[in-house]
């Protein structure tokens, strides 16, 4: 009996054991002293350098955002080049911590990958990028034509249930990622290209010119919700994502900016206060800095800031902000109280 009590101790103890050294926490990001992002660097779309090599984009502001809520400053980051073909690996060997750019996230990836989905980044409009036809008034003129598309990718199920649903006959065109299905389609391989509108307009931003006569079309094939992506394992890492995002859309439920930050650090509101750190003990569980929403807010500013200077308004996509406005506005980004 005895016997047996010692080996079904022994088991629990390493068991225990196990699932600390699967959720590895911060414990790479601290021993390195930076929080390493993948991104799709070669798109210069998602994160890209400028002439005087700072780091641009939305996926560099968000991994600032976490260099932010880690050290208390917004230079501990890397970002690395990652495809998102390459996105299991990449976690799963610690080449980065978190996944960016808008890797697909769906089904049988969360249940056969290393990575899992951490919080929801912003939603995405998948579109056409199209071989101009003269006089075209609809999707009618391209009924029938190739499409430029990534193999066995949300971007072609979405694509398959769009030209089923209007009989357009698209008809596919497949490539293992999306770099060559665009080389494809300025070759003229297929006369749409499908996938997400920022990336699109980045496409076309580089290429169009005289001798490359193409549109961006207004059809909208789907809304995706893109994700941050993390090690499946390391729970802690995922949690803390999920809250530092959750931290700049309560801002801005709350009416918090860059510009008024300063007023808010004698409020009442008891969310408030944890958040910005007033009382710190909420944020030193999850072992980041107490007063890291404050130091973001006053560079980044909140949710709604970030996007318009990245992907909206403000920025070189002028994407409106449509399904990414907060709830309570139209949209649907979502945020909970901080308690």
């Amino acid at each position: 009996m005895k016997l047996k009590f010692w080996v079904v101790l022994l088991f629990c103890i390493f068991a225990v054991r196990q699932a600390e050294a699967a959720d590895t926490g911060f414990r790479y990001i601290n021993t390195r002293g930076t929080v390493r992002c993948g991104s799709e660097l070669q798109s210069n779309t998602y994160a890209y350098k400028d002439e005087a090599g700072y780091w641009r984009g939305i996926d560099a502001d968000l991994c600032r955002l976490f260099s932010i809520a880690v050290f208390g400053r917004s230079d501990r980051f890397e970002l690395v080049d990652v495809k998102p073909s390459q996105v299991n690996k990449a976690i799963a060997t610690n080449k980065i911590d978190i996944m960016l750019g808008d890797a697909p996230g769906t089904a049988s990836r969360d249940v056969s990958g290393k990575a899992t989905q951490a919080e929801l980044m912003y939603y995405a409009r998948q579109m056409f990028l199209a071989q101009k036809i003269e006089g075209a008034t609809s999707m009618e003129a391209y009924k029938g034509k190739k499409v430029c598309v990534v193999t066995n990718s949300e971007d072609y199920y979405n694509l398959q249930d769009y030209s089923d649903k209007y009989d357009l006959d698209l008809q596919p065109l497949f490539f293992a990622d999306r770099v060559r299905a665009k080389e494809a389609f300025l070759l003229k391989r297929c006369d749409l290209f499908t996938g997400n509108e920022i990336y699109l307009k980045s496409v076309y931003d580089q290429v169009n010119n005289d001798n490359m006569n193409l549109v961006l079309l207004p059809e909208v094939i789907a809304d995706k919700p893109i994700y941050a992506q993390v090690l499946k394992d390391n729970q802690k890492l995922r949690i803390a994502i999920k809250w530092i995002m959750n931290a700049v859309t309560l801002a801005e439920k709350k009416g918090i900016n860059s510009k008024n930050i300063d007023i808010f650090i004698g409020v009442k509101d008891g969310s408030i206060k944890n958040l910005l750190g007033i009382n710190p003990d909420l944020w030193n569980k999850f072992q980041l800095k107490p007063t890291w929403v404050k130091t973001a807010i006053t560079e980044l500013g909140n949710y709604g800031e970030i996007y318009e200077k990245n992907l909206g308004s403000l920025s070189k996509f002028e994407i409106e902000r449509g399904r990414n406005k907060l709830v309570e506005d139209g949209g649907l980004i979502k945020s909970q109280s901080f308690f």
